[in-house]
């Protein structure tokens, strides 16, 4: 499958050609927040995180800070929610491992995560009997993806705010974004800004250019 989405993905990625998190010459973190979350557990639980992530971006990686971030769960919800970052970070965390998987052909396993069950987002907010899916927007004014609501009440959905005990670096996505472990990694939407429950269904950046609208990864 990797092989065949592989020419399409870098067709749409130039200029943006990815970047190896861990490498010689990794890009700075220009992200500034203030304070920083404190992680239930420092130490990766999982083990030694194996594999190195390529971060891929569909346009300039934006820049965020603690006075201009935000968080947003509107749409078919009982109550809106609407966070800053000092609001955000009171939200009860949780810690998981898993394995993230790329289309194109890589992995990276034993990834401890830290953050809010998607889950729990969905279910505090009350979600309304028209919804019948979550549309999940990047911060870079962009991107879009989306699930069903069967999908994102899977346990393991988790919307993160910590990789390996240290906020999640602005390359690979940060400070917030959206893992989805049992999926390509596509679906995991980087800079998180936003979560819209919708009635009907919403076709993502990528699967617009031919990706599966269903990602789950096969073996």
């Amino acid at each position: 499958m990797a092989a065949v989405f592989l020419p399409l993905f870098g067709n749409w990625l130039q200029p943006y050609l990815p970047t190896m998190a861990g490498s010689s010459s990794p890009k700075p973190d220009r992200n500034k927040f203030d304070p920083l979350p404190e992680p239930k557990n420092p130490e990766p639980i999982g083990g030694e995180r194996k594999g190195q992530f390529r971060n891929y971006t569909v346009t300039e990686v934006p820049t965020f800070t603690d006075e201009n971030w935000g968080f947003t769960i509107d749409g078919l919800v009982k109550k809106q929610q609407k966070y800053n970052w000092q609001e955000f970070l009171e939200l009860e965390r949780r810690v998981q491992v898993s394995d993230f998987h790329c289309v194109t052909g890589w992995s990276v396993y034993n990834v401890t995560w830290e953050g809010i069950p998607l889950k729990k987002i969905l279910q505090d907010s009350g979600i309304d009997p028209k919804a019948n899916y979550v549309k999940f927007y990047s911060g870079d004014g962009v991107y879009t993806d989306s699930l069903t609501i069967s999908q994102a009440m899977q346990d393991d959905m988790i919307v993160a705010v910590l990789m390996d005990g240290e906020l999640i670096p602005q390359q690979n996505g940060g400070p917030v974004r959206l893992i989805t472990p049992k999926m390509y990694g596509y679906k995991s939407v980087k800079w998180l800004t936003r979560i819209e429950l919708i009635e009907n269904e919403h076709i993502g950046y990528w699967e617009k250019r031919g990706y599966k609208k269903n990602a789950w990864v096969t073996s």
